[in-house]
């Protein structure tokens, strides 16, 4: 049952979602993976676009989206490879970044990428699970409406450092 149920919930919110579209009919979001619940999981990985297709920073839709008390997972995909197939980086962006040397950040590679055709370097992930509800559901996609001819300036970038960020461990 609740198989079924998480299965329900995620074809729901791809079909919401891939029908999300700016006022010139531009997509608003970029799925990665499957379209539809043969052969997917109940996690879905996307990015939002502004009505001009410039990525929206997937940090800052984090932010925003935790001021609403929406928890989302952000970052690079997990899987060597994975982050160059979805977002179609070539041995050229890869080697651009290399170029920069060894004091490339994140900060700085997810900037190069953006100028190398508005490019990712991660997305957002959706994921449902027990818990999950189709309120649960609903409540992302309205949120997700709200980019809704939003540019890219407009939204802005995240506004923490990545730089000053350190890993705590074991308490330390």
């Amino acid at each position: 049952t609740i198989g079924e149920r998480v299965r329900c919930l995620t074809g729901w919110l791809i079909e919401e979602l891939l029908a999300l579209r700016h006022g010139n009919g531009r997509a608003m979001v970029r799925i990665y993976g499957p379209i539809t619940t043969q052969g997917r999981g109940a996690t879905v990985a996307l990015n939002f676009y502004d009505p001009q297709e410039h990525l929206l920073d997937y940090r800052r839709v984090e932010e925003l989206a935790n001021d609403e008390r929406i928890s989302l997972r952000t970052g690079c995909f997990c899987n060597p490879g994975s982050s160059e197939m979805a977002e179609g980086l070539t041995a050229e962006d890869l080697q651009a970044a290399i170029g920069e040397g060894t004091g490339i950040t994140l900060r700085s590679f997810v900037q190069l990428m953006q100028k190398r055709g508005g490019k990712s370097a991660g997305a957002m992930r959706v994921s449902f699970g027990i818990a999950s509800n189709f309120a649960d559901a609903w409540r992302f996609v309205q949120f997700a409406a709200r980019f809704r001819d939003q540019e890219r300036l407009a939204i802005g970038e995240a506004t923490f450092d990545i730089e000053s960020c350190r890993i705590i461990r074991d308490g330390s």
